[in-house]
């Protein structure tokens, strides 16, 4: 028993969420948000985002259970906008405890955004830049460099990501190595001024293959042996964690398949993720993904 409080205490969690579709009720008139209002089609209101965005917080702080503390990082994808965040910071359960929020407007057309959670009284943001691809409109790679606020004071290198779907075939192929060669290029060069760095690249990659892409980092696998995504009974990783040298020593990889973000698979049997709308159907769940978590010993 002994043994097992001794490793908790030594660990630190970092989670990353596609949360789908974490709209507010507003309509945007630059992006293609209108599905995503009360008279869209998914008759999206307050009261069906605010059931959203407490059970994602509700998420968050369930990791806790299985993993033995509160991320100190959180990295999302599908977000819309800064509203949806700061609401899950200051007005949802999140709120009693000390998170802030990094969020940047992408060029997406749906306007869905990545962004980054933390904890505050355990890590300080030194820097904040957003990666643009260039030629097509995509979500940006949010680049946050934060150190710890423990004893050991390190500095982490934190990607999110949010590649292009395989909906354009083969040219969403090449889309998804442009955005790689950018990552590559970033983490080469802070690998290059720092062998030593710890670098933490994190996101829906939507490929479940994207170790074959990212050259510059260590892909981490779950020891869980589950996916994060399920594709006509099929499960498949697509969320990932690529990692530098220094981290990959010293963590493990996860998926976080609590029973209340799982439902039953009736078309292909066993269990799917437990997803917000099914066609235009309100469905209940929260996501059609499955967080996936780091957790980094020291």
């Amino acid at each position: 028993m002994m043994k097992g409080l001794f490793f908790w205490f030594l660990s630190t969690v970092i989670m990353f969420w596609n949360v789908e579709n974490y709209f507010d009720t507003y309509d945007d008139p630059l992006t293609e948000d209108d599905e995503f209002t009360p008279a869209g089609t998914y008759h999206w209101n307050r009261s069906l985002f605010q059931k959203k965005r407490d059970g994602i917080a509700k998420t968050i702080i369930a990791a806790s259970d299985r993993y033995g503390e509160l991320p100190l990082i959180v990295g999302m994808a599908e977000v819309e906008n800064r509203y949806t965040v700061r609401q899950l910071t200051q007005h949802s359960p999140l709120s009693a405890y000390n998170y802030n929020y990094v969020h940047r407007n992408s060029p997406d057309g749906r306007g869905i955004d990545v962004a980054l959670l933390y904890d505050a009284d355990r890590f300080h943001i030194l820097k904040v830049d957003s990666l643009r691809v260039k030629g097509f409109r995509t979500r940006d790679i949010l680049y946050v460099v934060g150190v710890t606020r423990d004893k050991a004071k390190d500095t982490l290198h934190i990607f999110v990501n949010h590649w292009p779907s395989k909906r354009s075939g083969d040219e969403s192929t090449l889309r998804r190595a442009k955005v790689a060669r950018l990552l590559d290029s970033c983490a080469d060069s802070i690998l290059t001024k720092n062998p030593q760095a710890r670098i933490i690249a994190m996101g829906d990659f939507n490929d479940d293959r994207a170790d074959t892409t990212v050259r510059a980092l260590f892909h981490k696998k779950a020891r869980n042996g589950k996916g994060s995504y399920k594709y006509k009974g099929r499960w498949e990783t697509i969320d990932h964690f690529f990692v530098s040298q220094k981290v990959n020593r010293l963590s493990r990889m996860y998926v976080f398949d609590a029973p209340f973000l799982l439902e039953e698979d009736k078309t292909y049997l066993g269990k799917k993720p437990y997803r917000t709308f099914v066609g235009p159907k309100h469905n209940g769940g929260l996501s059609d993904h499955l967080p996936i978590i780091l957790q980094f010993v020291k």
